[in-house]
C-alpha cells in the first residue's frame, strides 16, 4: 500500500515536472521579476500602512525588513528599505501627489496582473470580457486586494508571533527548556499555514477559473512545502555569490530580481500541480465568467515558407481579399448560356 502510494506521488510529481518544463515558466519567471521591481516599493507602502494602522509602522516595517532579509540578505534588505524611504518622501497633497498615487496603484498591482496572465496560460483559460475596461478595472481591484491580503497574513503572523512568545516566556519560567523548542515548532506551523493559505488565495481567485478550494488547497500545501525546503537554498546562494562584485551599484536589484525568479518558478510549479493534480484525482477546473477554454498546440508543417499564410489581423486591416474571375472565352460563354 505504500508502496503504491509512493509510486503514485512519484508518477504525479513527474508529470508535474514534464508540464511545467512544457509551460516556458522560465520566461513568466524573468517577465514577473522585472514587473516586482517596480511593484515592490508601492506594494510595501501598502502593505505597511495597513497593518501598521494596527501595530504601528514602525513594528511592522521593521519586521518585514528582518524578514527580506532572512530571504535576500543585509544588502538587499537595505536596497528595498530605501526604495521605500524614497517613494515616501513625497508626502504633498497636490495634483502630482494624486498622479502619483494611482501610478502607485498601478505599478502595486502590476504584478499580479503578470501573475494572472501566467496562471491563465497554464491553466488553459483566456479572458474574453464582453466589456474589456470593466475587466481591468476588476483585475487591478483584485490585485490590490491581494496586496492586503498579504498585509492580513503579515498582521496574523505577527500576532501569531506575539502570543506565542507571550506563551513562551510565561511557560519558560515555570517549566524546563524543552517548551522553548515546542513553541518554536508552532510558530514555524503556523508561518507555514498562513503562508498555504497566501498561496491558496492565490490559485483560487487571480486566474480567470473556477477551481474548488480542496484542490488549491492541496497545490497550496505543496508550493508552501517546496518554498520552506529551497528558501534556505536560495538564501544560500545569494549569500555566496558576491554580486555586488560583479554587478556594482546594480548588484542588490540583480539579488532582488534572482530571488523573484527562483520563487516565482516554485509558484509556477504548485500551479502545474494544481492542474496536474485536478485532473488525476480533484475536480474539473472550469473558465470563469466572461473567459473561455483554450487549446495551444504546434503543428510541424515541414520545410515551407514561414510567411505563406495569411497574417492573423490580415481581414481586419485590408478587408475581404478581392476574388479576380479568369475571362471566358465566347465559345464557353455560349456553352453556359445552353445550360
Amino acid at each position: 500500500m505504500v508502496k503504491k502510494r509512493a509510486w503514485l506521488i512519484w508518477g504525479l510529481l513527474k508529470e508535474t515536472s514534464l508540464e511545467f518544463i512544457d509551460n516556458n515558466s522560465f520566461q513568466k519567471g524573468a517577465a514577473l521579476a522585472y514587473y516586482t521591481i517596480f511593484a515592490l516599493p508601492p506594494m510595501l507602502i501598502i502593505i505597511i500602512s495597513a497593518a501598521g494602522y494596527f501595530f504601528g509602522e514602525q513594528a511592522v516595517s521593521g519586521e518585514i525588513y528582518y524578514r527580506i532579509k532572512e530571504l535576500i540578505g543585509t544588502e538587499g534588505a537595505y536596497s528595498v528599505q530605501k526604495m521605500v524611504e524614497n517613494v515616501n518622501e513625497y508626502g504633498a497633497f497636490n495634483l502630482a501627489a494624486i498622479v502619483g498615487v494611482i501610478a502607485l496603484f498601478i505599478a502595486a498591482t502590476g504584478v499580479f496582473i503578470s501573475l494572472q496572465d501566467s496562471l491563465n496560460e497554464i491553466w488553459n483559460v483566456k479572458p474574453v470580457p464582453r466589456r474589456g475596461y470593466v475587466k481591468l478595472i476588476l483585475d487591478r481591484f483584485l490585485s490590490f486586494g491581494m496586496i492586503l491580503t498579504i498585509a492580513i497574513v503579515l498582521l496574523l503572523s505577527l500576532l501569531a508571533n506575539t502570543i506565542l512568545v507571550a506563551i513562551s516566556d510565561f511557560l519558560t519560567a515555570r517549566f524546563s527548556g524543552w517548551i522553548v523548542y515546542v513553541i518554536h515548532m508552532a510558530n514555524f506551523f503556523s508561518a507555514f499555514l498562513l503562508m498555504s493559505f497566501l498561496f491558496a488565495c492565490i490559485y483560487k481567485f487571480l486566474p480567470d477559473a473556477k477551481i474548488k478550494w480542496r484542490d488549491v488547497g492541496v497545490g497550496a500545501l505543496v508550493t508552501s512545502l517546496l518554498f520552506v525546503l529551497f528558501r534556505g537554498l536560495i538564501g544560500y546562494y545569494l549569500g555566496k555569490n558576491d554580486m555586488a562584485s560583479v554587478y556594482g551599484a546594480a548588484g542588490s536589484v540583480v539579488i532582488i530580481l534572482t530571488w523573484v525568479f527562483f520563487t516565482s518558478q516554485i509558484i509556477f510549479f504548485g500551479a502545474v500541480f494544481t492542474f496536474v493534480y485536478s485532473r488525476k484525482y480533484g475536480h474539473n477546473i472550469y473558465p470563469a465568467e466572461f473567459a473561455v477554454r483554450v487549446i495551444r498546440q504546434e503543428v510541424e508543417v515541414g520545410n515551407s515558407a514561414v510567411n505563406a499564410e495569411p497574417g492573423k489581423h490580415e481581414r481586419e486591416v485590408y478587408g475581404e481579399p478581392e476574388v479576380e474571375q479568369e475571362p471566358t472565352s465566347d465559345g464557353d460563354a455560349s456553352k453556359g448560356a445552353n445550360i
